[in-house]
């Protein structure tokens, strides 16, 4: 059989009118679309409309082109690529309607739902174009699912399909109104009614006239509930996400769904953020001040150690007195002077210097703490009847300096208010707080949106109170480290002035006089308690002897012991009284029982000793502030025993 139909043949043709007007499209032209032409369906797409999007539609016409009557079988057509710009994407979609222009194609992809039946919600009185709220209300004898948030209702004046328009409810407010309403004989009756303020996603296109309400009203506006509809297929294309092998039942592909109408808004997800935020309070760490050298120069800067407790801030440059005030630097006529355009950061305690003053001072401020507060919140709310400049508020408890903020919408935009730590609020406006009282004012710099809000937040300035200085009376316990080791035991001499001269002295490894303790001989170290502490400014003055034979070390093993056996090591002959220091290491079993005498558990753990000689020939356990004799040493024959009965006990809980 002879093909008389080739590709040649399948042509795309163009409408009466590649327009973007309402009229766009009609019936099929002779003029075919020439393949590979610039913009010989779509036009270019504009800078505008790249940034705010648009939908761009085209009518075509796919025709065989012959000459002959021949069947041309299995006809149909695919969109084989996406455009190269991903910002871009293609559909097909067929109306059926070989004259059907523009306007009808648009009404079919915006009709993804459709009119229902009339609601039992009537327009209370003529709603106004551009209204972005619709006020409807249901008599109470009715029986009216109310409106909830998502839906999707139509308006239309009476059965003008050209006044239609849909609307999505985005917020619903509720009320129960009282009516009056006029009956025939002139007679005024009133009816109870549930009033709905319902907030759109659009703004109305037109005035939807009706009456005031009434029980049974009869508007020629009315409100449709509607319901979903597929009045359009959509043909697209897309890419495999995996490869696909032959013999596949399944492919995977980047996705199933491509836009239709732009929309500037995403969602984007946040967690773990707390509606209110943080608020950084300055905390006093101290009630003193503190004063540091701080270099002045322009254009540097200087970082404090800590935080900067608000108006606590002195020092003297250039022979001028200056004072911190709302982290600026200013004289005693509150004036910045040379200092002009130098400031403080209060929560970091960064300054940076400007204006014509270089010198090295002594920079006194209150040191403070930066403690992050979950803050408390409050608001205004915003309606066409408090649109002001200036407000006023009382907020409790009190603010601490520097938390307060405030924050207003104008025009869409946000702006700010913040205390500056001195009662003054600066920003985006100005106004003042009492710290006592918690009254603040605030005035804007313009008047707030309708239909939004003023927020504010803060911390309490009683969060943290000083705690009372706390003074020591007890005694002190001390360490001496001696510079040496191996001191002779009975030379050691401790001095000190606390009032009057203190003196405190060694005798067999034990400290006392004017001060209690204990001397380890072998490493010098003391340990010292003392009730009379040396006065400011001075210390202690310890008088000492030491061997500067080199140390000598010596291991032993040392058997296990269940019988309290004295337990004998060897230290090596003519050992130096005072030198000696070892360790054991006493393994403790424990076992517990019920009270029938039944074992429960039993476990085992070590237990360190460190033990040295007094310089008598006696051995001391000094482990844990223990002070106790546990054996004895033989200086000349350096045998040591440790008594079993002294050393191993046994430990009853």
């Amino acid at each position: 059989m002879t093909v008389t139909i080739t590709s040649n043949d399948i042509k795309l043709m163009q409408s009466e009118r590649l327009t973007e007007d309402s009229d766009g499209g009609g019936q099929m032209t002779g003029l075919p679309v020439i393949d590979g032409d610039i913009n010989n369906l779509f036009e270019d797409i504009s800078r505008v409309d790249r940034t705010y999007g648009d939908v761009s539609l085209r009518k075509a016409f796919l025709k065989v082109d012959t000459a002959t009557a021949d069947l041309y079988l299995d006809s149909h057509a695919i969109l084989s690529a996406q455009p190269a710009d991903p910002n871009v994407s293609g559909l097909l979609f067929t109306t059926s309607d070989f004259y059907d222009q523009r306007s009808s194609a648009r009404q079919r992809i915006e009709s993804f739902v459709v009119a229902g039946p009339v609601t039992g919600m009537f327009l209370r009185g003529t709603q106004l174009q551009g209204q972005r709220a619709l006020i409807v209300y249901t008599p109470s004898v009715n029986n009216t699912t109310p409106p909830e948030i998502g839906e999707t209702y139509m308006l239309q004046y009476k059965q003008d399909l050209n006044t239609r328009q849909f609307v999505k409810v985005l917020n619903v407010q509720q009320s129960v109104e009282r009516f009056t309403y006029t009956i025939i004989n002139g007679d005024i009756r009133t009816f109870t009614a549930t009033q709905y303020i319902i907030e759109l996603s659009s703004e109305l296109k037109m005035d939807y006239l009706a009456s005031d309400p009434q029980p049974l009203p009869n508007n020629d506006s009315k409100l449709y509930s509607t319901q979903p509809a597929t009045s359009a297929k959509y043909y697209g294309t897309t890419v495999l996400s995996q490869p696909a092998a032959a013999g596949a039942t399944s492919v995977r592909v980047a996705g199933t769904f491509a836009p239709i109408i732009p929309t500037a808004s995403s969602e984007t997800p946040v967690i773990d953020q707390r509606p209110g935020g943080f608020v950084s309070q300055i905390v006093p760490s101290s009630s003193q001040t503190i004063a540091i050298p701080v270099v002045i120069a322009a254009n540097t800067q200087s970082a404090l150690p800590t935080p900067v407790v608000p108006g606590s801030v002195s020092f003297s440059a250039g022979g001028t007195a200056y004072v911190d005030k709302g982290g600026k630097f200013v004289n005693a006529s509150g004036e910045a002077g040379p200092l002009a355009g130098s400031a403080i950061d209060y929560r970091t305690g960064a300054i940076t210097w400007s204006g014509s003053v270089a010198a090295t001072v002594s920079f006194t401020y209150r040191p403070g703490t930066l403690r992050q507060q979950l803050p408390n919140t409050g608001s205004i709310e915003i309606d066409e009847t408090n649109r002001n400049f200036n407000y006023v508020l009382t907020i409790d408890p009190p603010p601490a300096p520097t938390t307060f903020n405030a924050s207003y919408q104008y025009l869409g935009k946000w702006y700010e208010l913040q205390d500056d730590g001195t009662g003054t609020l600066t920003g985006d406006g100005s106004g003042q707080i009492n710290y006592t009282t918690g009254s603040i004012v605030l005035t804007l710099q313009a008047q707030p949106d309708a239909n939004s809000l003023i927020f504010y937040r803060w911390t309490d300035a009683d969060l943290y109170t000083p705690a009372a200085a706390d003074s020591f009376n007890g005694t002190t316990p001390l360490n001496i480290y001696l510079d040496n080791k191996m001191v002779v035991p009975g030379s050691v001499t401790i001095t000190w002035t606390s009032g009057t001269a203190k003196t405190a002295t060694d005798a067999d490894g034990v400290i006392s006089g004017d001060a209690t303790g204990r001397i380890d001989y072998a490493t010098g170290i003391i340990r010292l308690t003392a009730a009379a502490v040396p006065n400011a400014g001075t210390g202690w003055t310890v008088q000492y002897s030491h061997k500067n034979q080199s140390e000598l070390k010596t291991s032993n093993a040392v058997p296990n012991n269940t019988t309290k056996a004295d337990i004998s090591l060897s230290a090596g002959a003519n050992c130096e009284p005072g030198s000696v220091s070892f360790r054991l290491i006493k393994s403790i079993k424990k076992t517990v029982v019920n009270g029938s005498g039944i074992l429960l558990s039993t476990t085992y753990f070590d237990l360190y000793r460190s033990i040295t000689d007094n310089g008598n020939g006696s051995l001391i356990d000094r482990s844990y502030g223990e002070n106790t004799v546990v054996g004895s040493i033989n200086y000349t024959t350096g045998q040591i025993v440790v008594s079993g009965n002294a050393f191993l006990k046994n430990y009853n809980e």
